[in-house]
């Protein structure tokens, strides 16, 4: 299989990626370029280790009342764009 993913691309979906939020295709893309990448695996390993770091420091924190919806309001109108 020859890796057509850029790095660019594989940077903005790995959020998406450690919350489970891509396809099948769209993991196995990102695998397959990150089995070819050693920059965007650093990257990764960093999103963990940012993404363990923020649960940890969050846990029992309350999320405040209409945040969720704000930001899935926000996300809707950028992807719009």
């Amino acid at each position: 299989m020859i890796n057509e993913l850029s790095c660019e691309v594989a940077i903005q979906e790995l959020f998406a990626y450690l919350d489970r939020g891509l396809t099948a295709d769209a993991v196995a893309e990102l695998e397959e370029h990150l089995r070819c990448c050693l920059e965007c695996c650093d990257r990764l390993a960093f999103s963990r280790r940012l993404d363990w770091f923020v649960r940890d420091l969050l846990r029992g924190v309350a999320m405040p009342a209409g945040l969720e919806e704000q930001i899935r309001l926000t996300l809707r109108r950028a992807t719009a764009r």
